[in-house]
C-alpha cells in the first residue's frame, strides 16, 4: 500500500554551522504520499548527559491550521535563538530534544506537488504523521527508545490527541517501535463550540463590551454554534471568524492571543507573507524578520529547493481543512484518559481569547473517565517560579491542566513559567 511505501529524503544529516553552529541538528524530508513531503527540524538536547538519548523527545506541533513549527516555534517561542539569533536562557533545547514538525503538508516547508494533494480532514493529517513517524524512527533508530511527548499547538493539539491514539496502537500492535509517554494539549481548540461560546461573557467580564457590545458578539457566537449544529462546518468556520472580527471591532482592536496587549504590534502577526502550496509567496516583499531569516539562512542550512518560500502560515491549508476546524476532539480524550496509561497535559494561557481557560474549564468538567469526580475534587494550587506566581495546577491520575499567567502563545509571554511546567511535566 502506498502509505507504507515512504521515501526518506536526506537534506542535511551532518551538524550545521553558522549562526547555529553550536546545536547539533538535522533537518529532513520525509514523504508521506507520492509528491507530499513533511519537512521536521530536530535540535539535540544541551543537557549536562553524556547522550542526548538519555533525555526524552519533545514533538511539537503548531497550530494554525497551517502554521509552521520550524520557525514560530523555534524563534518566537523555545528553541535556542531568538529572532534576531540571540541565546534564549529559557530555551526548552537545555531540558529536552526538540523536534519541530512542519504539519499538515503544505505548512512551513513541508509541500505538496499538487493542491489536491492537501489534508482535508485530521484523519488525514494523522495518516500522513504516522507515516512520517515511521520515517523518522527508520532514519532515527536512536530515538525508539526514547521516551516521547506529544506537544500540540492550538488547533494541533486535536491533531496530537488522535495522533497519540494511533501511535500507541501501532505500538501495541508491534509495528511501530515508539515510546510515547505523554501528550501536552496547548492553548487547544479541542471543543471549538465552548471557545466560541465563552468570548462574549469573558469580554463583558473584563470590562472591554458592555451590554451593547455583549449582546452583539453572542447573537455572532450563536451563529457560528447554530451552523456547527446544522452541520454547515465550512460556514460555521467561517462565522468564526466573522465574530472575531466583530470581537477585534467592538473593542477597538483587542488582540485575540492576548487581551491586555496594548497595540496590535505588540503582537507577532501570523498572517504576514502567507504563500500558496507549491511554495510561490503572494507577499514577497513583506518586511517580517522571520520570514527573512527562514528564507535565507534557515533555508541555505538545509539546502530547501529554491522554489520553495516559508511563510509563517498558509491559507490553503487552512481553507483544506474548513470542514473540520470547528469540530470537537473530547471523545478522543476521553479514549485516552479510559484506554490508556498516557500522562495527558493541558496548558492553557490565561490571558488568550482564542482557547481561554474558562473554555477549557468547560470541556474538562464533562469528561468521563474514571478519574474525572477525584480531579473535581482535587485542589487547584499556584505555581511559583524564581518568587513570581507564573499560574495554577490541577491533576488527578494521569490527567493534569495548567492555566497559566499568559496569553495564547504561552512559551512567548511566560517563558519562565513554561520553562517550570515543561520541568513537571518531563520531569527534568
Amino acid at each position: 500500500m502506498l502509505f507504507n511505501i515512504f521515501l526518506v529524503i536526506l537534506l542535511a544529516t551532518q551538524y550545521t554551522h553558522g549562526q547555529l553552529e553550536n546545536y547539533k541538528q538535522k533537518g529532513e524530508y520525509i514523504t508521506v504520499r507520492e509528491g507530499a513531503h513533511i519537512f521536521y527540524w530536530l535540535l539535540h538536547t544541551t543537557a549536562p548527559v553524556q547522550n542526548y538519548t538519555e533525555r526524552p523527545l519533545l514533538i511539537w506541533l503548531q497550530g494554525g491550521v497551517g502554521a509552521s513549527s520550524t520557525g514560530e516555534a523555534i524563534f518566537d517561542m523555545i528553541g535556542p535563538l531568538t529572532i534576531d539569533l540571540q541565546e534564549r536562557n529559557e530555551t526548552w533545547i537545555k531540558s529536552v530534544n526538540l523536534m519541530f514538525v512542519d504539519s499538515p503538508v503544505g505548512t512551513g516547508y513541508s509541500y505538496v506537488e499538487d493542491t489536491k494533494l492537501l489534508t482535508k480532514t485530521s484523519a488525514e493529517i494523522v495518516s500522513d504523521l504516522m507515516v512520517f513517524l515511521r520515517g523518522f524512527y527508520r532514519s532515527n533508530p536512536e530515538f525508539e527508545a526514547v521516551p516521547v511527548y506529544l506537544y500540540g499547538y492550538s488547533y494541533s493539539a486535536k491533531i496530537a490527541v488522535d495522533l497519540a491514539i494511533e501511535l500507541n496502537k501501532a505500538v501495541k500492535e508491534g509495528t511501530m517501535k515508539s515510546n510515547l509517554v505523554g501528550l501536552v494539549m496547548a492553548s487547544t481548540w479541542n471543543s471549538p463550540v465552548d471557545a466560541v461560546l465563552s468570548w462574549p461573557p469573558l469580554l463583558k467580564a473584563i470590562a472591554l463590551v458592555e451590554d451593547d457590545g455583549f449582546e452583539n458578539i453572542q447573537e455572532s457566537a450563536n451563529e457560528t454554534v447554530r451552523l456547527f449544529n446544522n452541520g454547515q462546518y465550512v460556514e460555521s468556520t467561517d462565522h468564526r471568524l466573522t465574530t472575531l472580527n466583530l470581537v477585534a471591532n467592538i473593542t477597538g482592536g483587542m488582540v485575540y492571543q492576548h487581551i491586555f496587549a496594548t497595540s496590535a504590534t505588540s503582537i507577532p502577526d501570523t498572517r504576514k507573507g502567507r504563500r500558496n502550496i507549491v511554495g510561490r509567496s503572494n507577499m514577497r516583499d513583506n518586511a517580517d524578520p522571520l520570514d527573512i531569516l527562514m528564507n535565507t539562512q534557515v533555508k541555505k542550512m538545509f539546502n530547501i529547493p529554491e522554489e520553495l518560500v516559508w511563510t509563517r502560515s498558509s491559507d490553503a491549508v487552512f481553507d483544506a481543512q474548513k470542514v473540520d476546524f470547528m469540530k470537537p476532539a473530547t471523545d478522543s480524550i476521553e479514549k485516552l484518559l479510559n484506554e490508556t496509561n498516557i500522562v495527558i497535559s493541558t496548558v492553557n494561557g490565561n490571558y488568550g481569547l482564542l482557547c481561554n481557560t474558562p473554555a477549557q474549564i468547560a470541556w474538562i468538567s464533562r469528561l468521563k473517565w474514571a478519574g474525572a469526580e477525584q480531579y473535581k475534587k482535587s485542589p487547584r494550587q499556584p505555581i511559583w517560579e524564581n518568587n513570581r506566581l507564573q499560574g495554577y495546577y490541577k491533576g488527578y491520575g494521569n490527567f493534569n491542566f495548567y492555566a497559566m499567567n499568559a496569553g495564547h502563545m504561552s512559551p512567548r509571554d511566560n517563558p519562565e513559567g513554561m520553562l517550570a511546567v515543561l520541568r513537571d511535566i518531563t520531569s527534568y
